[in-house]
């Protein structure tokens, strides 16, 4: 997993809590002060601007689901896009290609005090770094073989589809020749889940690197859960792809 941090006004803010809030379950930051005009830059990991991706601030509210959008902008060939948010507090982060940046927690203030910019890396992490794409998908601690899911591999950058493939009686799955770049997985339950239970659906970023320590996909155990998809590494840890 690539180290994160949000720099704000010159500030590198560290992780302060895992929120329960559905829309925020995996990379909150400790608040930020902001003017009720901001602009968001969002860059890469090396600092490349972003252009086109979409910024989304969530209102926190008392009653489910707890959050609402309250706006949103997508960043121009600079990187950065304007927003206006009334005064509370607020989540608000990038997506691009079903991929999340970091997340920041943020106070907006009328005094016309408080940072006028901050800055986002996307893509916000975990990240597996692998050489090929492919790999034995599975469910749950007891990670049973994940028969027939749906998997679609598209570049998250260009959110060009690469092709879609379905996996064997045994959960195996490949994509053969797929070059070094960043990827979107995404991984579907061909049966619908009932209404009522999260479904199991999501996008696992992936890096494709010739040097990645990783051959392929790491076997884990995957399951839906009120923060989307995630995955059991082992029976003592979990991964939460979305935010």
């Amino acid at each position: 997993m690539r180290p994160l941090s949000i720099l704000v006004a010159s500030v590198i803010l560290v992780p302060l809590l895992v929120s329960q809030n559905s829309r925020a379950c995996t990379r909150v930051y400790t608040h930020v002060k902001v003017k009720s005009t901001l602009v968001v830059f969002v860059h890469d990991p090396s600092g490349k601007p972003l252009p086109n991706m979409k910024i989304i601030a969530y209102e926190f509210i008392r009653k489910p689901p707890h959050s609402e959008l309250a706006a949103s902008a997508v960043t121009g060939k600079d990187g950065k896009a304007a927003i206006g948010l009334g005064q509370d507090d607020y989540s608000i982060g990038a997506v691009h290609a079903g991929v999340s940046s970091e997340v920041a927690q943020i106070d907006v203030y009328d005094g016309g005090y408080g940072a006028s910019e901050i800055s986002l890396t996307w893509p916000g992490g975990p990240i597996t770094e692998i050489q090929n794409v492919s790999g034995v998908l599975a469910l749950g601690k007891g990670k049973d073989p994940w028969a027939d899911a749906e998997v679609a591999l598209k570049d998250a950058v260009s959110e060009k589809s690469i092709g879609e493939v379905e996996a064997d009686s045994q959960g195996r799955f490949k994509f053969p020749g797929i070059q070094p770049g960043f990827y979107a997985l995404h991984v579907k339950a061909k049966i619908p889940y009932p209404a009522r239970l999260p479904q199991l659906e999501g996008d696992i970023p992936i890096q494709v690197s010739n040097s990645a320590a990783n051959y392929e996909l790491p076997t884990w155990g995957y399951t839906a859960s009120s923060c989307g998809l995630s995955a059991y590494k082992d029976t003592q840890s979990m991964i939460i792809f979305s935010p």
